[in-house]
């Protein structure tokens, strides 16, 4: 059965949401340009359709207001967002707030990889080979984690440089090898660093 729309009322903390009545019963909250959008007026009929339709405008209001306060404190690649907002809200209105996100500019995959690559790699030694399978698992496409992880990733000049550091410390060879392998580094890069370093190793020891 069909009602009517009572009483309209603007949102005491935020005027661009509105609130409104039917029979005593409070709806809402919704964008003012969505609420415009659906007919949501005094006098308006109330029906099941229309009420269908306002909840998921509402989700997908709420749905982004969240987005966008995650992101406010941290970066996000798009499919981490996703399983984010999915512990919440239905995939559907997750991969619209997503969508929306990108377009706008909030996420970026290329930018969140630029920035996770050179933050892992900040300060330690890492090969490539293990950025590209950790921005992967961070749902980075594999194109743009392995351009971000081969740009931020330790070099061979500087795995040389590293390897002789530390065999100035005293470290022995095969510490530093263990060193570089946890790093991520394969074994014929390790002893090209070597090689590099002038530092005696025999990997067969």
């Amino acid at each position: 059965m069909a009602h009517t729309i009572d009483t309209i009322l603007a949102h005491a903390n935020d005027p661009g949401l509105l609130y409104w009545f039917v029979r005593g019963e409070r709806m809402g909250p919704l964008r003012r340009d969505y609420a415009q959008k659906l007919g949501i007026e005094v006098g308006a009929a109330w029906n099941q359709t229309k009420a269908r339709k306002v909840e998921h405008l509402a989700q997908l209001n709420a749905c982004h207001a969240a987005a966008l306060s995650f992101l406010a404190k941290r970066d996000f690649s798009q499919a981490l967002l996703l399983r984010r907002l999915c512990r919440k809200w239905p995939q559907d209105i997750a991969q619209v707030t997503v969508d929306q996100m990108r377009v706008a500019g909030w996420v970026n995959d290329k930018t969140y990889a630029t920035r996770r690559a050179a933050k892992l790699a900040q300060r330690k030694i890492v090969s490539p080979e293990l950025l590209h399978a950790r921005l992967c698992d961070e749902g980075v496409p594999d194109a743009i984690a392995h351009t971000s992880a081969r740009a931020a990733a330790t070099t061979l000049a500087q795995l040389s440089t590293r390897a002789k550091s530390l065999f100035a410390q005293g470290k022995s060879p095969t510490s530093i090898a263990s060193t570089f392998s946890r790093a991520g580094f394969d074994l014929d890069t390790i002893e090209s660093a070597f090689a590099k370093a002038r530092i005696p190793w025999d990997s067969d020891l």
